[in-house]
Order: C-alpha cells, then sequence, then structure tokens
C-alpha cells in the first residue's frame, strides 16, 4: 500500500478512533497516543479505545484513552488499527472496526494478514512507531517533545532499549531525531526497562528458580500461572515479558514462557539465534516476529500446551 493512500484516507476522515492489539503493550500505546496528538495537530477528532487499563510500567505515558465497553457507539469515518497483525488480536474491539466506514491498519508484524480496508504493514520496521514517525514527517506534522516521547517510548520497547536484533541505522536516526526534541530519554528507559516494584522483583526470582532447559541448553523455559502472582500481590500483566528470564540463558536459542490464566494459556516465543519463531507461534493460532512472537491457547492443560510446545520447538531445532 502507497504512504499516499493511507494520507489520503486518514486527511478525507473527520471522526477517528484508534485502537491496537489487546492487552496493550508500550508500541500500541505510545504509537496510539502519538496518533491521537498527531490527528488533533490536523483538527480531527480523534479517541484511543483499549482493550483494558495501561500496565503498570507504561502508566507514564498518560491516561487518555478510553477502555472499551460493549455499550458505547463507535461509529467513526475511520478505525485506525495500530501494532496489531490480525484482526482476532482486536478481541471484542472488532465492534469499533466494524462501526466504522473506513479502516485502517498500520504495523509491523510479517505475520500481518491485511484486514483493514488499507494496509500500511512494514515488518522490517522495528516497532509500529517507527513506521508512524515516517508517515507524521509525509503529512508535514510537527513532532513535538509530547508526540516524541510517545513515539520513542515505542520504539525502546520493542528493540529492548535498542539492543535487539529488529534495529536498523533507520531506527538509531529516527531516535535521534525524537531525542532532538528535548524529550528525556533516559528518563523514559529507566521507566520501561529498569523499574518494577519489589513484589514484581520477587516475582521475577522466584521464575528464576523454575527455569526448564532442553536439547543441551538450546531450549529453554518458564511457567507461570494466576497462584504465582497472587502469591506476591501482583497481576499477570504487573510481571512484564517474563520470557526474558529463560531467553538470557547462556547458550538458549530458543525461549518459550507459559502463562497459566483463567480462561487460556498465553504464550511467549523468543529466539536468540537464526531460527524464526513466528511459524513456530503460528502453529498454535498465534504469530508475530521472527525473533519475538506469541499465542493465546484455549481448551488445553499448561501441561499439554508444555509437551506440544517442547515437541514443536525439538523439531525446529533440528529442522
Amino acid at each position: 500500500m502507497m504512504m499516499n493512500d493511507v494520507i489520503e484516507l486518514i486527511l478525507k476522515s473527520q471522526k477517528i478512533n484508534i485502537i491496537a492489539h489487546e492487552d496493550e503493550d508500550a508500541d500500541s500505546v505510545g504509537s496510539c497516543f502519538a496518533m491521537k496528538l498527531a490527528l488533533k495537530s490536523l483538527g480531527k477528532e480523534a479517541e484511543c479505545c483499549f482493550s483494558s487499563p495501561t500496565e503498570k510500567r507504561i502508566a507514564f505515558l498518560g491516561s487518555d484513552y478510553t477502555v472499551f465497553d460493549e455499550n458505547t457507539d463507535y461509529t467513526a469515518d475511520l478505525c485506525i488499527c495500530l501494532d496489531c497483525g490480525d484482526i482476532k488480536r482486536t478481541g471484542s474491539r472488532i465492534k469499533v472496526l466494524e462501526s466504522a466506514k473506513n479502516t485502517l491498519s498500520i504495523d509491523h508484524h510479517e505475520t500481518n494478514t491485511n484486514f483493514a480496508e488499507v494496509n500500511l504493514v512494514e515488518a522490517k520496521a522495528a516497532a509500529t512507531a517507527e513506521i508512524l514517525y515516517t508517515l507524521f514527517c509525509e503529512m508535514g506534522i510537527g513532532i513535538d517533545k509530547e508526540i516524541a516521547a510517545n513515539l520513542y517510548a515505542a520504539i525502546s520497547a520493542d528493540t529492548g532499549s535498542f539492543k535487539y536484533s529488529n534495529v536498523t541505522p533507520k531506527t538509531m536516526q529516527i531516535a535521534g531525531e525524537l531525542i532532538l526534541t528535548g524529550i528525556d530519554h533516559a528518563q523514559i528507559s529507566r521507566f520501561l526497562h529498569d523499574m518494577d516494584d519489589v513484589e514484581v522483583i520477587k516475582c521475577k526470582a522466584e521464575l528464576m528458580q523454575r527455569i526448564e532447559s532442553y536439547f543441551d541448553g538450546r531450549f529453554t523455559l518458564v511457567t507461570a500461572n494466576d497462584e504465582l502472582f497472587e502469591k506476591y500481590g501482583i497481576t499477570e500483566r504487573d510481571s512484564g515479558d517474563i520470557v526474558n528470564i529463560p531467553r538470557a540463558v547462556r547458550g538458549c536459542e530458543i525461549a518459550v514462557s507459559i502463562r497459566e490464566a483463567a480462561e487460556k494459556i498465553k504464550v511467549s516465543f523468543r529466539s536468540n539465534g537464526e531460527k524464526s519463531v513466528s511459524q513456530l507461534a503460528m502453529r498454535f493460532g498465534g504469530g508475530g516476529h521472527a525473533k519475538a512472537s506469541g499465542a493465546k491457547i484455549t481448551g488445553k492443560t499448561a501441561d499439554a500446551v508444555k509437551e506440544e510446545i517442547i515437541k514443536a520447538v525439538g523439531e525446529l531445532l533440528n529442522d
């Protein structure tokens, strides 16, 4: 899809709803907030609709959003869906998409299904916010400190503070331009990457004791459930990306976290090597990137899911 088609669709729309994938992370939240600010600078009526309140670690980005309500009328000229590779990941907010006259998806997941009427998908972008920066520049939108802070936070989060392999020279160039606006990039990084409540740190310490290793250390795994989080008085979302715990083990090529919730099992896949985990996630009904993907599974026990994943990872490593 040409950038001009995206710009034309945005400019002809007045009332715009903005959504992202459910259980919004920093890339989706920062992207949504940046988009709302950009649209308002154009005189548009814009609203961010999230699936739930933002998690504590990214609350510093603000609270200028609404939480989806089934009884609300979401009629709009346009619904922009950000950082979402599959319409199923919008959850109940598919109503927001269906209520709009037009739909637009802007995303960087390589498994994106092009579910919107207009789709701007750049799989090589480190974060959706990286695509938005280019879009805003093309539209002549001034990127002030507030927009810049949201874009920077989004990019920093999806690159692991610029240490993941998805970082490109363009990523660093954009980050530099955002820093030039005067944002406190060090504080943003501290909030995102170097700060947790003591209860979360204690929970992660216990998770470290649960690391399992398979295939001569090439595959590491950790499991968690609601009982663990309740033990420390936190929620599953407070814990962040626990998959980074087994991922940090020396020699690990693929890391997985299995989080058992009340009605579903959330699985996160990470790759430290040459193997892509996006197709692995798709085997379990999910998707994402070559280095980072996820899936949500229902109708199975955590033990059954674990066995299937160990088998699937073994096949991938031996391929």
